[in-house]
């Protein structure tokens, strides 16, 4: 039924788009979206909540006026024109990226990734991956990219805009290019190879690698060890063509974590990482990222006419995504910083300064003990599991697991099938649309990695073995295998497939006229997700496994713009939108790897969103001046942690989120004189949750409801994970001896760390005093401490004969050697029900110290 309703709704409208007559209607219809989906940000009194009141006051940016030369008036000025040259885009990639900046604070699901016309966002998260083709640099050059609301030649696109990526070997540079690079960031070493011949009779062909690696990265006891290859195969008939690439990128690394700042005194670095300890006398990392997902597309371009032009790209992905991590049952926790092993624990000041000097002084007193979990395994009393806990089972004799490593898995397959067609009626007039299918799967489970040195794992529930001592059944994670026997590579704990297909319709006029551009897009869709449980879980025997039921979410969206030319320089523009999207498949259920309740009252979230400005191109000044104002309605968020006063995993569920972003972008590109160029740029914005939201608790063993619609007082709270303000500038040269250097400054304010929400509930704060210096500490938002960075840039080509050239780039960051930069943490979920506040300290990260990159390049 699915997609039987979406077949006629696209047949419609095709048969709708191709009539002349349309076009009467849709001038209207554009008119009539201006006027309905434009928002102005207008100034309201905020209303402080009850529980904290940060700030909200906002800089205002004051700019001087600049006399500019007058300009020839002309019958027809081109349109402006939205590329990643952007000089605001460029300075927020090159620049903000080390305090994890992101454009108008929207998560990364708000902009569109296409490559040869396939969307590429994980269906279950909504995010794009770019991992999926690290190392490719050279084959992703070519990009287009649409900023913001404007409009899209091959996509409707997000609220912060579209990018699809050629990789089509034809559009790629002849070359043999072959690169090496240094660093002392995540990898040390790596060499990079494009190989794209000349051929005959239209035939193209695109082949690249690279191999990257470092036995120890920045961060000690990380790792890094990754590959990745490409295929691009193309072939042209006429005013057709057909091109495949396939490729991928196969990536193992060792990570490290967020820690507390008394572990980061501890150790005396900003960076100590509690995933690694010595094995034999070799550093082992106890979260391994191992991931592996090729991607095949191919892709149709057709020139039906000069005036009209259809491309079809069919992209499939699939593979392998895993983390490994530390699990147990019986025995004591094995992460060296469990907040009963610190000296902040210890209540006599003596022996807590005696533990204090004894962990700085030894190392593998702060790391994981991997010999202390390999004995407890060794030495563990040989165990007999023979139709154990009174239920039929697997018979087995030998040395049982108490602490193994599991691999937590999301392996997804996932389809795509996306047609655009672009009609050009005349000079003025542009019809763009397309349809989409979408659907994945991902096969959500744990692995058994590693038995440490034991003959087998049992697969039952540790907590509910000690909450349910005579419920034989309930320990089961799965009844249909009780008992179950799990050695290295089996799957156990939980297992299930999110099932999801999306599928749906959008179009757009572009009006071009001599002083003015318009433009009016629309877009229509459903979403259906759906679990599919592989076992039957013993606490949750009706609704863990098999089929469940399928949540079906309708899509809509609609954005419209003007731009006003003043002359071929300068440019003036107003864009606004409205999107309805379903909420992401992980947010939506409770407890997905037991069971299959869905969020009560789930609901597809809303946005409202406008922007509006001034660009100035010319060929010694390029400036861009925009403001934006988004509200984000009935956004959710699911996360699980263990509930002290229960001692058990509870899933606290977070509806009704609202979010207010509004801001400025500013940017600058200025010629001093000949070669050296003055570059400036700003983001000054207010991201905050400007509602109170709701809570909903359950206890993860059982389905009963402990708190149900409690309010949650986050009114006025930050948006984390993000500066605020961010500014840089600084000076560029290029000298016409093909050499050339960069210099930049950046500031970054206005930084808040994630905050728990359960804390800010009356039931949370009950035991703690109102208006203490412990409750004032308990509500507040932490606000990290402002930063600055200095960065360098530079590079030299040689032309040696006539097709032979060598590049060389070299880039230092953080100049200055800033090592007390936290550029992010959170709160930790669990909180003392008995008011000690303190008992589980916020995590932090930090930017690395002054870090490089080197790379010399060869093209023949």
């Amino acid at each position: 039924m699915f997609t039987f309703q979406l077949i006629n709704f696209g047949n419609y409208l095709v048969k709708s788009i191709t009539r002349i007559k349309i076009m009467k209607h849709l001038n209207i219809i554009l008119l009539m979206l201006f006027c309905a989906f434009y928002i102005q940000a207008q100034d309201e009194e905020e209303v402080a909540d009850t529980i904290v009141t940060p700030s909200n006051n906002i800089p205002i940016l004051t700019l001087s006026e600049t006399e500019l030369e007058d300009e020839n008036e002309f019958e027809n000025v081109s349109g402006l024109l939205t590329a990643s040259r952007d000089v605001f885009s460029n300075a927020a990639a090159f620049n903000f990226g080390v305090a994890r900046f992101r454009i108008r604070g929207y998560d990364n699901n708000t902009t569109d990734i296409f490559v040869n016309g396939a969307n590429m966002s994980d269906l279950e998260t909504g995010s794009t991956y770019w991992s999926s083709w690290g190392g490719l640099n050279d084959v992703f050059r070519n990009q287009e990219t649409s900023l913001g609301l404007s409009p899209s030649n091959f996509a409707f696109g997000g609220i912060n805009g579209s990018t699809n990526i050629d990789i089509g070997a034809s559009s790629q540079r002849k070359q043999r290019r072959i690169a090496y690079a240094s660093s002392n960031r995540s990898y040390m070493h790596r060499i990079m190879g494009v190989y794209t011949p000349k051929l005959k009779n239209d035939w193209f062909l695109t082949l690249s690698g690279s191999r990257r690696w470092a036995q120890e990265g920045y961060i000690e006891g990380t790792f890094y060890d990754a590959y990745s290859y490409f295929l691009g195969v193309e072939k042209k008939f006429g005013n057709q063509s057909l091109a495949l690439n396939i490729m991928g990128a196969p990536n193992k690394r060792g990570t490290g974590s967020a820690a507390i700042q008394e572990m980061y005194d501890i150790a005396g670095t900003n960076y100590y990482n509690p995933n690694w300890g010595y094995q034999n006398g070799k550093k082992r990392n106890a979260r391994v990222s191992n991931t592996h997902q090729p991607i095949g597309i191919l892709q149709h371009k057709w020139d039906i006419k000069n005036d009209l032009n259809l491309s079809t790209s069919l992209s499939f992905q699939a593979g392998r995504n895993g983390k490994t991590r530390l699990d147990w049952t019986d025995a004591r926790d094995p992460r060296p910083d469990y907040y009963r092993y610190l000296p902040s624990y210890v209540e006599d000041p003596a022996t807590a300064q005696q533990l204090w000097n004894a962990m700085a002084n030894d190392e593998n007193l702060r790391q994981v003990d991997w010999a202390y979990m390999y004995n407890a395994n060794k030495f563990e009393e040989l165990t007999s599991i023979e139709n154990a806990n009174g239920i039929d089972g697997n018979t087995v004799t030998g040395l049982r697991a108490k602490y193994v490593v599991q691999e937590t898995r999301y392996d997804k397959k996932r389809a795509d099938f996306n047609m655009v067609l672009n009609k050009v009626y005349n000079d003025n007039i542009t019809i763009n649309a397309g349809g989409f299918y979408r659907w994945q799967q991902t096969h959500n489970h744990a692995v058994l990695n590693d038995l440490l040195g034991a003959d087998f794992f049992v697969d039952i529930d540790r907590f509910t073995e000690r909450d349910f001592p005579d419920d034989p059944f309930a320990l089961q994670n799965d009844i249909n295998n009780p008992n179950r026997i799990v050695n290295e590579g089996d799957s156990y704990g939980y297992s299930y497939n999110a099932n999801i297909q999306k599928a749906g319709i959008w179009v757009q006029q572009q009006l071009n006229l001599d002083r003015v551009d318009l433009f009016a897009s629309f877009s229509g869709g459903m979403t259906q997700y759906w679990r599919k449980g592989n076992y039957r879980n013993g606490r949750f025997p009706e609704n863990s496994y098999g089929v469940s039921e399928k949540q079906n979410f309708l899509d809509i969206a609609a954005k419209t713009g003007i731009t006003y030319k003043i002359n071929g320089r300068n440019y003036l523009f107003a864009n606004a939108g409205y999107m309805q999207r379903p909420p992401n498949y992980r947010e939506s259920y409770l407890s997905p790897r037991t069971r299959d309740q869905v969020v009560p009252g789930l609901t597809s979230e809303k946005i409202a969103t406008t922007e509006g400005g001034y660009y100035l191109k010319s060929p010694y000044f390029k400036a861009r001046i925009t403001g934006y104002y988004t509200q984000f309605r009935d956004k959710i968020n699911t996360i699980s942690f263990y509930h002290d006063a229960l001692q058990s995993f509870v899933n606290y569920t977070v509806t009704g989120i609202d979010q207010q972003h509004f801001g400025l972008e500013v940017a600058g590109d200025v010629q001093i004189v000949t070669g050296l160029n003055f570059i400036a740029a700003a983001a000054i914005g207010q991201y905050t949750y400007n509602d109170r939201a709701s809570a909903f608790t359950t206890q993860d063993n059982d389905a009963s409801v402990l708190v149900e619609n409690e309010t949650v007082y986050q009114k006025n709270f930050y948006i984390p994970g993000t500066p605020q303000q961010a500014f840089t500038a600084g000076l560029r040269y290029n000298s016409p001896k093909f050499w050339f250097a960069n210099v930049n400054v950046s500031f970054f304010n206005e930084m808040y760390l994630d905050f728990n929400p359960n804390r800010r509930t009356a039931s949370a704060l009950a035991p703690v005093e109102y208006g203490s210096e412990d409750w004032t500490n308990a509500v507040n938002q932490e606000r990290l401490d402002s930063q600055m960075t200095m960065d360098l840039f530079g590079g030299k080509s040689w032309r040696i004969n006539r097709d032979y050239f060598i590049y060389l780039t070299v880039g230092v960051s953080n100049v200055l050697n800033n090592r007390n930069f936290i550029t992010g943490g959170f709160e930790q979920l669990r909180f003392d029900d008995e008011g000690v506040v303190n008992r589980f300290p916020n995590r932090y990260y930090y930017a690395y110290g002054i870090n490089y990159f080197a790379q010399v390049a060869f093209r023949f």
